[in-house]
């Protein structure tokens, strides 16, 4: 194999050098999905004070956001693999930008509020990983790990750099005036990359509408996936269920820390180190997936992630906690770099879009079930400390169920092959 793969696929990136696509989508993220709780969090609360609203009323807000976008994702999924990653995504991410951009101009007035929440939770599913993630793994045989690495990179980088813009935005121009710059960027750039930059090698694309004129679309359908690959279920019970570790704890991680008696500015320190650790794991993992098998990187993974998860919720030391933050954050920034993988390794190529849609479905409601559950634990005993068990349970159970993926169903060129076990020695992606 080359170094691009096929002598077609080469031929098919003359025009355009397929690291773009990783760069554009790297952009998109960057001014995606995660701006919504960056913005929330940081413009709430002037948005309350100024509407004597209720703080429950920007998490509402947020949690029908959330639940929507959860919906567009999986619906994203299936309009990717009929009508190619450019026809939905380019509405869905206008739908999402221009919301954001309405918000500037909120009245006193809940229910338009609520209303636009869900314009911005139905059109986040296009600047969510699915679309770039599909594009990258068609475009990627060799490198396709770091290539999705850095292109989820984009995910946590947004956590990174978008609370210093809407912070800054804020004091120039108060929060109407972050939600309308904010918002024309994150209207702006993923719209631009999707209509002019994204698109699937021509091979692909010839195959989906080939189908397509037979009145079928191509690849399996996300129900025969479901009956046909035992794989299908159990990544996406290890997806949901560390979802559920990480996410949940992330939420509560300030509050966790300054029950302990350490300072409120060590407690955001903290926050931070967990959100770079997540950063630098994405491109960590890349750089692994292509050298090693994926379950046994996200198995050792997850493990830490565990032991990070014990040391955060028992701990009192401010140097263990730091640590037990990195942790983490390596098992955080890790999870989509390993689902965008192996769905590539375990199930066709046109099947793609909503397989990943699903599990990314399930990323985002094991978040919810992780928030809730620690909720309902200090609810109950007024201390964290009990939900440590449960939540070192579920990530062992998803470590259990990456150990029973078996190897690899497709090869990095997509063809389909028979039990071969790359368990063992590991061996080049390249030569798969």
């Amino acid at each position: 194999m080359s170094a691009v793969g096929t002598t077609g696929l080469q031929a098919s990136t003359r025009h355009l050098n397929r690291w773009w696509y990783v760069v554009t989508g790297f952009m998109t993220l960057l001014f995606g999905t995660t701006a919504v709780n960056v913005l929330f969090n940081i413009l709430g609360k002037p948005m309350t004070q100024e509407f004597g609203w209720e703080r429950s009323v920007i998490s509402n807000g947020l949690s029908i956001e959330t639940v929507l976008v959860g919906i567009s994702i999986v619906i994203l999924g299936f309009l990717i693999d009929r009508y190619g990653p450019k026809i939905p995504s380019v509405p869905m991410s206008l739908a999402f930008g221009i919301g954001l951009m309405l918000m500037s101009a909120l009245p006193n007035n809940q229910l338009v509020f609520y209303l636009l929440c869900v314009v911005i939770g139905a059109g986040a599913g296009a600047v969510n990983p699915v679309a770039h993630s599909t594009v990258v793994s068609a475009w990627f045989q060799d490198r396709r790990g770091m290539a999705l690495g850095i292109l989820m990179a984009g995910l946590g980088s947004c956590g990174v750099l978008m609370p210093y813009l809407a912070n800054w935005m804020l004091g120039i121009g108060g929060w109407r005036l972050a939600f309308l710059v904010i918002g024309a960027l994150c209207t702006v750039i993923p719209a631009a990359v999707y209509a002019f930059v994204t698109r699937m090698p021509a091979e692909h694309e010839a195959e989906r509408k080939a189908a397509r004129l037979q009145g079928r679309m191509a690849g399996e359908s996300l129900l025969t996936v479901a009956r046909k690959y035992r794989q299908f279920w159990l990544l996406s019970i290890a997806i949901f269920l560390v979802s559920s570790a990480t996410f949940g704890l992330m939420s509560q991680i300030v509050p966790m820390t300054t029950d302990k008696g350490i300072s409120q500015g060590t407690a955001v320190s903290i926050l931070s180190v967990l959100s770079l650790a997540s950063v630098a794991a994405r491109l960590l993992v890349g750089y692994l997936l292509d050298r090693f098998y994926a379950p046994a990187i996200g198995s050792i993974i997850f493990a830490l992630c565990a032991v990070g998860v014990f040391l955060m919720i028992t701990s009192s030391q401010t140097g263990l906690l730091f640590v037990g933050a990195v942790l983490i954050g390596l098992g955080l920034g890790s999870e989509g770099d390993l689902a965008a993988y192996m769905v590539s390794r375990y199930f066709p190529k046109h099947s793609y879009g909503r397989v990943l849609g699903f599990i990314y479905f399930l990323y985002a409601q094991g978040s919810a079930f992780g928030i809730f559950l620690l909720g309902q634990v200090y609810s109950a005993t007024g201390s964290y400390r009990a939900g440590a068990l449960p939540i070192i349970v579920l990530v062992g159970v998803g470590i259990v169920c990456l150990l029973l993926m078996g190897s690899y169903r497709f090869t990095l060129d997509h063809k389909e092959v028979d039990a071969v076990d790359e368990t063992s020695a590991p061996k080049s992606p390249v030569s798969s």
